[in-house]
């Protein structure tokens, strides 16, 4: 056992895992739902998630409202925001050794697919993946299409997922198709967290479909923090990916 592996299960405790990511005021601002950091922590911790996926500083501020209680994922690339003209690029924000030092039990890096950096992307990835691995942190790939006319694609969303397990990430974030997920699960040799995208009606019977087919979690952000009740609406996701079975502990890794 590693300390990839140590890491893994806090997060993964029975081989799914509930993430809320919370990184969105890195990109987008104080949008509705995030805008208090301390009360959205403190609402999806106590609804169950079993990690949190935050930026640096959110994650040095209201550490006292996840320590112990849910596992840490620290995004490390970023430097986009809505009103740069070319969003689909996102570089190195925080080292690899900083996340170690916030508390860290993975750390995340994004991907867009198909964007005209994305050779760069790839090589950052790369650093990070081997940076981390000598820490025994493990590496979360959020990869997803640059154009989100292709966020719903099989053809796009199995290479996304590919792509990121054959360049060393530990579990990787990407979107739900409904055409052929589970061959693409199949086919990536890491854990596939399933993100949400754009708020959704109905966001239970895309995770009910997701598990399904053999995801391993989830990472819903908006559907969780903009939803009328965060903490309930936690634990509803929390009952869907739970309820599925596997034995406990097992996290699928190449």
């Amino acid at each position: 056992m590693t300390g990839v592996d140590v890491r893994l299960r806090r997060i993964f405790k029975d081989g799914k895992a509930v993430v809320c990511p919370l990184d969105f005021g890195g990109f987008m601002g104080p949008v509705q739902g995030i805008d208090d950091p301390p009360a959205i922590v403190a609402e999806v911790v106590a609804g169950g998630a079993d990690a949190i996926l935050i930026n640096p500083g959110m994650a040095r501020s209201e550490w006292a409202g996840y320590a112990g209680r849910a596992g840490l994922i620290v995004r490390i690339t970023g430097g986009s925001t809505k009103f740069n003209p070319n969003p689909a690029y996102h570089t190195l924000v925080c080292s690899v050794e900083e996340a170690c030092a916030i508390g860290a039990d993975a750390v995340c890096v994004m991907v867009l697919v198909g964007s005209e950096q994305e050779q760069e992307m790839f090589e950052i990835m790369g650093g990070v993946v081997s940076d981390a691995h000598g820490l025994g942190i493990p590496v979360l790939a959020e990869v997803i299409p640059a154009d989100p006319a292709h966020n719903f694609d099989p053809e796009w969303i199995s290479v996304c997922a590919r792509v990121g397990y054959e360049l060393g990430a530990d579990f990787i974030k990407t979107y739900f198709v409904e055409t052929g997920f589970a061959d693409i699960v199949r086919a990536c040799r890491a854990p596939i967290i399933i993100a949400g995208g754009p708020k959704v009606a109905d966001p239970n019977t895309v995770v009910r479909q997701a598990m399904q087919c053999g995801a391993a979690g989830i990472a819903f952000g908006r559907n969780v923090f903009q939803s009328a009740d965060p903490r309930a609406k936690v634990r509803e996701l929390h009952a869907i990916v739970h309820g599925a079975s596997m034995p406990r502990g097992e996290v699928h890794r190449g």
